[in-house]
């Protein structure tokens, strides 16, 4: 689909931390690219095979608190199972700020996904920003 987003993601500079900004014709496919952008700050997620899922099921009160869960998820997920999730995610938003996903990955080997040398630490609020114009953009800040 075609809705003259700039791209998937990009990184911005900050301080000490990094920020996200991810696209997305559809704001799962946004919240689909911030997964992705956030694995991606760790190891190379285009080398990890979907061999397994998880389920992920959070709820918040608002889109940005929706966002923050997710990602907290993943990096959850990543951190606590040593689950390395590819680019394999499906995902669905529905209702008010509910998101129902299955993220496709495997177990984390340094040698098979490698390490860009950068460990994300935590979650922020800092800076975060959920807008739609012709596509949707998210914003977040992760502590490096």
């Amino acid at each position: 689909m075609d809705c003259g987003k700039p791209g998937d993601y990009r990184y911005g500079e900050h301080t000490a931390d990094v920020v996200v900004i991810a696209y997305g014709c559809s704001l799962e496919e946004a919240f689909r690219n911030a997964a992705i952008a956030l694995g991606d700050l760790t190891y190379y997620s285009a080398r990890v095979e979907p061999k397994e899922a998880r389920e992920v099921h959070i709820e918040y009160e608002d889109l940005e608190g929706l966002l923050f869960k997710w990602l907290d998820e993943l990096l959850y997920l990543f951190d606590g199972e040593k689950f390395a999730f590819s680019r394999h995610i499906d995902i669905s938003i529905y209702g008010h700020y509910k998101l129902k996903a299955v993220v496709f990955g495997e177990q984390y080997d340094m040698e098979k996904h490698g390490f860009t040398g950068l460990i994300v630490k935590a979650m922020t609020f800092h800076m975060m920003e959920i807008k739609k114009e012709k596509y949707w953009t998210v914003q977040y800040v992760v502590d490096i």
